[in-house]
């Protein structure tokens, strides 16, 4: 074998080692529970009480929606217990007056760790959820799909939005700044407005 064609397969060899282990990496952090204790906003909030469960994704998107819609419950004067969805988060729901569930979209539906924190908690019985999801597209089929689970799973959909990041959130409005900043000026004004239809 020429050394130029050892040479080559040595980097191709190299190269898909590299990109296996990538796809690895991307597989398992996709997949992985956080572990996060509930925490209280508002602990004085009398408005209401929510339960704010959140699977993080690759990136900080999916996140910074849900400190924006729990931001705006929190200025309607709600309490809300913020956490991650894993084997560790609340199930038990008789507490609380509204569930905000946030989650990325993977290959159209939710994050593996919000799929299994929804068949953890089963029976929703008939509580309101809030559903927020993120998406590098166009997110309408993932919701409708995140809705449709839910309601088989008693659950009673009191709000469900989209954001996205590749697209405009407010197609009808023109806006300053990113698609990602919109999508979190509209979490927070969706809160203050489901917290006023819930009084």
């Amino acid at each position: 074998m020429s050394g130029l064609l050892r040479g080559l397969l040595i980097a191709v060899l190299i190269v898909a080692a590299l990109a296996a282990g990538s796809l690895a990496w991307l597989n398992w952090r996709v997949n992985r529970e956080t572990v996060t204790p509930l925490q209280t906003l508002n602990g004085e909030g009398a408005a209401g009480r929510a339960l704010a469960v959140l699977s993080p994704g690759l990136s900080a998107f999916p996140a910074d929606v849900m400190t924006a819609f729990e931001d705006g419950l929190v200025e309607k004067g709600w309490r809300v217990g913020h956490t991650t969805a894993s084997a560790e988060a609340p199930a038990d729901f008789q507490e609380y007056d509204l569930i905000v569930l946030a989650s990325p979209i993977y290959s159209g539906k939710v994050a593996p760790p919000m799929l299994a924190y929804i068949a953890r908690a089963g029976d929703f019985g008939g509580k309101k959820i809030a559903v927020l999801v993120t998406a590098g597209g166009k997110p309408d089929d993932p919701i409708a799909n995140t809705k449709a689970l839910l309601t088989e799973n008693g659950a009673r959909i009191a709000a469900a939005h989209g954001y996205a990041v590749y697209q405009s959130n407010d197609p009808d409005n023109a806006y300053q700044g990113s698609n990602t900043e919109r999508a979190v000026q509209m979490a927070h004004d969706a809160a203050l407005a489901l917290a006023d239809s819930l009084q």
